[in-house]
C-alpha cells in the first residue's frame, strides 16, 4: 500500500520580513571631551608682567645662602607666580648674580607651573667661550626652551629658542647697563627683527640704589598679546636672567 506525501506549502510572497523601523528608539549617549587648561594658563590673556624682587635676608643673616623670592603679578596687580630661587649655600657669598641656581615657579594654588636651571658660567667680557645659558622646563621635567648668551663686544645679546633650538627672539640690551637715574630697556625682536616687546629695570630713585637696591628691586616685561604661553614663560625667563646678570648685587 502506497503513502501519499503530504502536500508542499507554497511559498510566502514575502520571504523575508524587514522591519523599517526599529519597534524601540534606543539614544546614542554623548561624549563629552573636555580639555585640561594649560599649566601656563594665567599667561594666556596678559601682554605685560610686573615683577618684585625681595632678597631673604633671614637666609643671608643665618649663613644658609643668598636666595632671592620674586612676586610676578600683572597690571592690574593680580599676582601671578611667587619664585623661589634654590641653590647651595655658599655660592652666594661667592659667585654673585653668576651663582648657578634653580627657580622654582609656582602659581597662586601653589602648584610647580615652571622651573629654570641655571649652570655656572661667566660673562662674554671675561670668559666668551663660557657664556650664560639658562633651560626653561614646564611642566617640570618637560623642556619648553632656552636662553642663551651671544657674545659681543658691546651690546649684551641674547637668542631665545624652543626646545627643538629653533630660535624665536633675540634681546638686544643698550651700551650702558647701569641703571643711575634712568630705565634700562632690553629690546626683544623676532628672527625677521620685528619688534615683539622688551624688558625694563626701573630707577626707583637715589635713596633705593644706596641702601635698597640689595634687598628689594623692581622691573617688568611686555610682549604681545598674542603669543603662545610657552613663549611668555620663556621670556619671563630671560628678563629673571638679566637681572641676575645685571643688577643682582
Amino acid at each position: 500500500m502506497m503513502m501519499q506525501a503530504a502536500p508542499i506549502p507554497a511559498a510566502p510572497s514575502e520571504p523575508y520580513a524587514y522591519v523599517k523601523d526599529p519597534l524601540v528608539k534606543v539614544e546614542q549617549p554623548v561624549l563629552e571631551v573636555t580639555s585640561e587648561p594649560h599649566i601656563l594658563q594665567d599667561l594666556s590673556t596678559v601682554d605685560r608682567l610686573f615683577i618684585t624682587k625681595r632678597l631673604r635676608v633671614r637666609s643671608v643673616l643665618f649663613l644658609r645662602g643668598k636666595k632671592n623670592r620674586f612676586f610676578v603679578r600683572t597690571s592690574d596687580q593680580n599676582l601671578v607666580y611667587t619664585i623661589e630661587e634654590q641653590n647651595s649655600w655658599w655660592v652666594g657669598y661667592f659667585c654673585y648674580g653668576l651663582r648657578p641656581l634653580q627657580l622654582h615657579v609656582r602659581d597662586c594654588t601653589g602648584t610647580e607651573v615652571m622651573r629654570i636651571n641655571r649652570p655656572y658660567a661667566c660673562t662674554s667680557r671675561i670668559l666668551p667661550c663660557q657664556l650664560q645659558r639658562i633651560q626653561v622646563f614646564s611642566p617640570p621635567g618637560t623642556k619648553i626652551g632656552s636662553i642663551e648668551q651671544v657674545w659681543t663686544a658691546v651690546r649684551p645679546e641674547y637668542v631665545v629658542s624652543r626646545e627643538n633650538g629653533a630660535r624665536i627672539f633675540w634681546i638686544s640690551g643698550p651700551r650702558v647697563t647701569i641703571s643711575c637715574f634712568r630705565d634700562i630697556q632690553f629690546h626683544i625682536y623676532n628672527t625677521d627683527g620685528t619688534s615683539v616687546g622688551s624688558t625694563i629695570k626701573r630707577w626707583q630713585g637715589i635713596l633705593h640704589a644706596m641702601f635698597l637696591a640689595p634687598v628689594t628691586d623692581r622691573f617688568g616685561v611686555a610682549f604681545d598679546r598674542d603669543l603662545s604661553v610657552e613663549d611668555k614663560a620663556l621670556l619671563l625667563a630671560a628678563t629673571l636672567l638679566l637681572d641676575y646678570m645685571y643688577y643682582d648685587v
